[in-house]
């Protein structure tokens, strides 16, 4: 705790007569996932929280932290005699950074940009006896923002997630298309970065 409060008062010191020179944002998100060529996911819900942190005047980087949420799907097994069986939806964790390009830092009006992201991600699903998969999550996308004033924007995002695994020699990829709505909240100078 003691190097926390020591970090955070050093970088008050050094950054603090140009914080307001310095814009960046933060913001958080919801939406809805759709799996995509999934027999065993249905649609669900994905949440989550991101900084933006500009590059340079069209290019910024978005650490963030998403939950992605599968639903329950049924499917049908009648072939062995069973009818049909609800599986139990998997869930994702990710912890990643997108590189975002096009009009970027919440200017009054509407803003379109677009969306290139890794991140590090966990799938595990509801059952006990099947062991979560880690690996990397590749996301692309597009991103509509409407800037309310120079603090405050409203975000539409639609992206691609791809999340390629090798479980012990079951390899293959999850896709889930992500449609989310949020709000931005940006600090620092205003106007065109």
């Amino acid at each position: 705790m003691k190097k926390v409060t020591l970090l955070a008062l050093l970088l008050l010191l050094v950054f603090g007569g140009s914080a307001s020179a310095f814009r960046f944002g933060v913001g958080g998100f919801g939406g809805l996932n759709f799996p995509v060529a999934q027999d065993d996911a249905q649609s669900g819900t994905v949440f989550g929280a991101k900084a933006r942190l500009p590059i340079i005047p069209f290019i910024a980087v978005e650490p963030n932290f998403t939950l992605l949420q599968n639903g329950d799907a049924t499917i049908e097994i009648e072939d062995y005699g069973y009818g049909s069986m609800t599986l139990k939806a998997g869930k994702f964790t990710s912890f990643g950074a997108d590189v975002v390009f096009g009009s970027i830092m919440g200017n009054t009006g509407l803003n379109v940009h677009g969306i290139a992201g890794i991140s590090s991600s966990t799938y595990a699903l509801d059952v006990d006896a099947i062991p979560d998969v880690s690996g990397v999550t590749y996301w692309l996308g597009l991103g509509v923002e409407y800037g309310i004033n120079q603090q405050v924007s409203l975000e539409f995002q639609g992206k691609l997630m791809v999340f390629p695994y090798d479980d012990g020699g079951d390899t293959g990829s999850r896709k889930n298309g992500v449609v989310t709505a949020g709000i931005n909240v940006y600090f620092g100078q205003g106007g065109e970065l």
